[in-house]
């Protein structure tokens, strides 16, 4: 016959307890992911979506102008709302289907004494581009001016916010999740000369909803 060895007391109880452990893991599993979904935004900046204009193709002048050499030029830069219009009137000069070409430059005051932030800014949006498309975000302030630049190793965006406020602005699939943010922002009152500040760094978590825009900034995505 068949040895069939003794049932332990505790062995109905472990297989219990085993199961309801089972049981906990699985009701946990969903807070677990949830944890790694983006938090929503709670800070009450406006966030505004960007529907694309007509493609325009970049002025071949532009790349070379920015590399503007400096040497022996003494000019005193510019205030940072002044290098700002004269980013949103380029912004608004390129988005022609034929653009003059004194129109296609930024002002050599906006660009020396080198290093100049702009200049820095413009090149790396500009420097593998061949079209340039507009970009509005309808409901934002009017002060906020963006184009998408085109290359063939893809696009990037070019976002200038001249408003006092800061605002969010949701820019789709015109970059990348693994692009970089280069922004460029008002000088600190403290600071003796003025120095535009640069932040840079890789897009994130926080960007999932929108590209936040300090005021008074220039931004690089791509």
């Amino acid at each position: 016959m068949p040895f069939f060895p003794p049932r332990s007391p505790y062995s109905g109880r472990l297989s219990h307890t085993l199961a309801a452990l089972g049981l906990s893991a699985a009701a946990l599993l969903p807070a677990a992911f949830a944890q790694a979904a983006p938090a929503p935004i709670t800070d009450n900046v406006p966030s505004f979506a960007g529907p694309d204009d007509v493609m325009r193709v970049l002025p071949a002048q532009l790349l070379p102008a920015l590399q503007v050499n400096c040497h022996g030029v003494k000019i005193a830069a510019p205030a940072w709302r002044a290098q700002l219009e004269a980013s949103a009137a380029l912004l608004i000069n390129l988005n022609q289907v034929t653009v003059p070409e004194k129109q296609a430059i930024l002002p050599m005051a906006m660009l020396c004494p080198a290093p100049s932030p702009l200049a820095a800014a413009w090149s790396r949006a500009a420097e593998q581009a061949s079209n340039l498309v507009k970009l509005d975000f309808p409901g934002a302030p009017e002060q906020v001016t963006g184009a998408g630049f085109i290359g063939p190793k893809g696009g990037r965006v070019l976002i200038v916010n001249r408003s006092a406020q800061a605002v969010r602005v949701n820019l789709g699939t015109w970059v990348s999740k693994t692009a970089r943010l280069d922004q460029y922002t008002e000088p600190g009152a403290a600071a003796q000369p003025p120095k535009v500040e640069h932040l840079r760094r890789a897009l994130g978590t926080q960007d999932a909803q929108g590209i936040l825009l300090p005021p008074m900034s220039l931004s690089v995505v791509g």
